[in-house]
């Protein structure tokens, strides 16, 4: 409710204009529509109220204006509007004494009463000025704080990365290579997962899943892309934490990577696609149309990719289901929560 309030009296129309003579303008502008709206409406009421009371309006005019443009704004209608009234409604008779007393000390007490409500409302809205600066300030440096920390996070990603690959390049070992590489695909993975934060839609809590994981296979594809094998990636719009996207990034990339590898056996035609359905359940379906695990190159239930397979999805609590045939696999994940 209080920040409601503070928006409402700092929503100067003014400052939403760039440039400064138009922003005066607007400020006059205001300032004397709404002395002269409430005026004439004042005029209505004349055969009802008479004289009585002939300031009210301009306490609501000044008050409309200040909060629309400013304590200028209010000033000028505080001004315009006290001078009308006091010529048009209340009309004062000069007599050999003066000006009626009554009448004079009316349109004082008036014109101070109205003043000092728009001095309280111009320091509040100055304050407020203050606050928004000072939290806009702070939150420049979180940026750029945040923007530094994630150009260096991708700059250590890049350096262990190039570490990996170089000595995989090195090594006469095949084993050795094959292991490597796989290593740094995995490292790939997470480094996705970690530049697809929500940093620059103010989200730090969020990863946008479904863009993460098909930009994940399109990189998988573009690395290890075979002839004739086709990769494609269809997942509903969803959202998952840091943590739980970065799990599921290295269980898609492995099961990616190993049906493209190994589905095949090096040779033919065939496709891997990997599909995601929102619900109450996450359902994460890896499928490729190879010749099934018991005739693939490679068992699929074997080595460190499924060990990590495996064990990310215990730390899910996802339910894993593989089915696979000599008209291919399928692995279908059920994840309870994307939080």
């Amino acid at each position: 409710m209080g920040a409601d309030i503070r928006k409402i009296l700092y929503s100067r129309l003014p400052d939403r204009v760039g440039n400064r003579a138009t922003a005066l303008l607007i400020e006059i502008g205001i300032g004397l529509g709404a002395a002269l709206a409430m005026l004439v409406v004042r005029f209505g009421l004349t055969e009802v109220a008479g004289d009585r009371a002939p300031y009210a309006l301009n306490f609501l005019a000044v008050v409309i204006a200040t909060l629309i443009a400013g304590w200028r704004s209010g000033l000028i209608a505080l001004v315009l509007g006290q001078v009308l009234t006091w010529y048009l409604i209340v009309n004062p008779t000069l007599t050999p004494n003066g000006v009626d007393r009554d009448r004079l000390g009316g349109f004082i007490l008036a014109t101070c009463s109205v003043g000092l409500i728009l001095f309280v409302m111009a320091l509040y809205q100055r304050e407020i000025a203050k606050g928004v600066a000072e939290r806009e300030r702070r939150l420049k440096l979180l940026d750029q704080a945040l923007d530094e920390i994630d150009h260096r996070t991708r700059n250590n990603y890049s350096t262990v990365l190039a570490v990996v690959q170089l000595q995989a390049q090195r090594s006469q070992d095949p084993s050795v290579k094959t292991a490597l590489r796989q290593v740094a695909d995995r490292i790939q993975a997470i480094a996705s997962a970690s530049e697809k934060l929500a940093l620059r839609s103010g989200d730090l809590d969020r990863i946008k899943l479904d863009e993460h994981l098909c930009s994940l296979v399109d990189q998988i594809d573009r690395g290890i892309a075979r002839d004739g094998i086709a990769v494609v990636c269809d997942v509903e719009e969803v959202s998952a934490s840091p943590d739980t996207a970065t799990s599921i990034s290295i269980i898609v990339n492995e099961l990616v990577t190993n049906a493209i590898k190994h589905a095949f056996n090096g040779e033919g035609h065939g496709s891997v696609s990997v599909k995601g359905k929102a619900g109450q359940l996450f359902e994460l379906v890896v499928e490729d149309d190879g010749r099934g695990i018991a005739a693939a190159s490679k068992p699929e239930r074997s080595g460190l990719g499924s060990k990590l397979v495996d064990s990310f999805v215990r730390q899910l609590g996802a339910h894993h289901e593989v089915v696979s045939t000599e008209r291919g696999t399928v692995h279908r994940l059920l994840i309870p929560d994307l939080n």
